[in-house]
Formats: structure tokens, C-alpha cells, sequence
């Protein structure tokens, strides 16, 4: 597979319509130009140091503020402040196929690893979030388990279907939205925040991965197309699609970033590419890294830096390398290989995103 620089910024409009003649990740052609519900016992792990390399690289970032709270300006929060369920810049990570939750610091140092009887159920977990009180939800495959703190299991709620869901995001009514997966079906499950079953609707197209919502609301959601994959915009309020786009490779994680452009991880040895959140899209910059070869989950922290973990050969079974980017492309922190195998959830504490989770006020 053909590994890109560590940091270029690309220029191209990009096509509306995937290319149905191609089975090849590949961003060939384009114009490159270098620049600098019950309560139940989980299991703990301490963790393990050998073997692995953790680097990190002091950066610095505009931070962005906000006041919490509905878009009405209503309050989310009620009675004396709670601390934080989670350490503020600690790094949560599902390992898929180790059926676990693997906890690191801001450096990537491993903190501690836990496990649920739920995530033994048919296969491992797979999406995360935080929620409004900052309370860790991890989409196994049966159920939504809400961890109060590390090992902490407040509760678990049944899904709709039990199915892999790769990404769950809240949006900023609380409502909780899942995609699917590579291989799954087009559906996306809407939930309240208390869990309960909204709606279902469909997409144009499967395979659904990423998903992230504008500070608006509407979601967008990446669907896996061969070597090009498309990226819908969908309407808040109807569920409709507002328009959609082509992304050059095979995307996976997705993210609304702090620009209003899109951040898609793209496998297959591509990178981690920053585009326009419109039709017809266009490619601003890209991250990659020779050690970053299957990016899988992503998400960014307030000063807009870029968080992904490897699924390395596509199936996970080799131990993952974790990376935080600054938004110029050179590395924050890394962890060469981790601990765990097969990211799928990857999230920040404390930080609070346009979508991903309602901020406490």
C-alpha cells in the first residue's frame, strides 16, 4: 500500500459519484504539494508497559469555549456540581478483540483496562460516547452499557437489534443516533436520551461508519463504497438527506471539526483527511503517518487535535498503535504498539464537541 507524507495539504474538487470500476483504496490523481438495565461485575486490568513506545510532543491550541445546555438555552444540569466521571484528557479506547475498555492518560501512558459481561455477548463492543453528565456509554452488542466512572457500571439499556454498532454519537438534544457497520446494513436507530427507541430510517446506501452532526445538529454519516466512499448530510428534524459527496478511499471514523470541514479516517495506509463539509467536496489537507496504516475510530479535544487509533491489517489482530496529531500534522503523543486490539470507540474526556455528547453546564 502507498504511504503519503507526513503532512500535505491537497487540492481537489472531488467527485459526486464513486467510481463502480475500482475495488482499490487509492487517492491517485490528485495534485499534492508538500508542506511543513442491570447492574452486574466487571473485571479490572492493571496495565502492562513492556514492549511499547509511547511518545509525546508538547503542542498548543486555541481552545474553544462553551456554555453547555440545550440550544434553547435551558440548563442540563441541576443541583451542586458532580465531579468528573473521567479525568480530563484521559483517552478511552475500545478493544474490539479484546472485548474491553483500555484507559490512557493525555500522553498515552495506560491508566487501567476493565471488562462487562455484556461485552462477551456474540463479539466484542464497538461504539462510545460520553453523555451529558460525562458518563461513559459503550455500544455493546445486545445492549448500551453507562459506565459512572472507570469500572463504575451505572446501567445497561437494551438496543433495538442487536447488531455491531461502530460509532454512536448524542447530538445536541441528547437523542443518541448508531450506525452500523463495514458489512452492515443502511440503517440508522434513534434513541432518547433516556434509550428509548425513536425511529429507524435508511440510507441511500450500507456500510455505514462514521458519524458526527454540525453544531446545527444534522448528522452527517460515511458509508463505505470501495475505493471511494459517500458522505450523506441529513436533515435534523425529517431524517431526509440534504445532500451528499464523495470521499477518495475507504472511510471510517468522522468527525465535525472546529473549521466546519469534515475529518475522515480513511484505511488502507491513507490517512486522515480534512475536507469540505459540502457538494462538491474538496480535500483542504491530510495526515498520515508510516505507522498509521488502518485508522479506525477519530475524534479531536479543544484544541483541535486528532485522535485515531490502527486496526493494522483491517481485522485487528495485531496490537493497535494509538496517535494524537496536532492539526499541522506532526505528533502529539503516540503508543507504538498499545495494549489493545481492534479500535473501534475512541473518545477524549472533558471535551466537549459540536456533536458527540451534550456538555454538563
Amino acid at each position: 500500500m502507498k504511504l503519503w507524507p507526513a503532512f500535505v495539504t491537497l487540492t481537489l474538487v472531488l467527485s459526486c459519484t464513486p467510481d463502480p470500476g475500482s475495488d482499490e483504496t487509492s487517492l491517485s490523481g490528485l495534485s499534492v504539494a508538500s508542506t511543513p438495565g442491570s447492574e452486574s461485575t466487571a473485571s479490572t486490568t492493571e496495565p502492562e508497559s513492556g514492549g511499547t513506545t509511547s511518545t509525546t510532543t508538547d503542542t498548543t491550541g486555541t481552545e474553544t469555549s462553551d456554555s453547555g445546555g440545550f440550544p434553547d438555552g435551558t440548563s442540563t444540569t441541576t443541583g451542586p456540581e458532580e465531579p468528573d466521571a473521567f479525568e480530563d484528557g484521559h483517552v478511552l479506547v475500545v478493544g474490539f478483540n479484546d472485548r474491553m475498555v483500555f484507559e490512557f492518560d493525555a500522553s498515552l501512558q495506560p491508566v487501567t483496562s476493565w471488562s462487562h459481561p455484556s461485552f462477551d455477548v456474540a463479539e466484542g463492543p464497538s461504539g462510545m460516547v460520553f453523555d451529558y453528565r460525562g458518563y461513559l456509554v459503550v455500544a455493546a452488542f445486545e445492549e448500551f452499557c453507562v459506565f459512572s466512572g472507570p469500572n463504575e457500571l451505572e446501567t445497561c439499556h437494551p438496543k433495538i437489534t442487536a447488531q455491531r454498532t461502530e460509532n454512536v454519537i448524542f447530538d445536541i438534544y441528547r437523542n443518541l443516533y448508531t450506525t452500523t457497520s463495514t458489512g452492515g446494513t443502511d440503517e440508522i436507530h434513534k434513541y432518547d436520551e433516556s434509550y428509548v427507541h425513536l425511529t429507524t430510517f435508511n440510507l441511500p446506501t450500507g456500510n455505514l461508519t462514521g458519524i458526527t452532526c454540525d453544531p446545527d445538529g444534522n448528522l452527517f454519516v460515511a458509508s463505505q463504497a470501495a475505493a471511494t466512499s459517500i458522505v450523506y448530510k441529513v436533515d435534523r428534524t425529517n431524517l431526509q438527506v440534504l445532500d451528499s459527496f464523495s470521499v477518495p478511499g475507504n472511510a471510517e471514523g468522522l468527525q465535525y471539526g472546529q473549521d466546519g470541514n469534515l475529518l475522515v479516517a480513511l484505511s488502507a495506509g491513507a490517512g486522515i483527511v480534512n475536507v469540505s463539509s459540502s457538494s462538491p467536496s474538496m480535500v483542504v489537507d491530510m495526515i498520515s503517518h508510516p505507522g498509521l496504516l488502518w485508522p479506525v475510530p477519530l475524534t479531536i479535544d479543544q484544541a483541535g487535535n486528532r485522535y485515531t487509533g490502527d486496526f493494522e491489517d483491517g481485522a485487528g489482530a495485531a496490537a493497535s498503535d494509538l496517535f494524537v496529531f496536532a492539526p499541522n500534522g506532526t505528533v502529539v503523543a503516540s503508543r507504538e504498539p498499545s495494549e489493545l486490539h481492534g479500535p473501534f470507540g475512541l473518545v477524549v474526556a472533558g471535551t466537549s464537541l459540536p456533536c458527540g455528547a451534550v456538555p454538563a453546564g
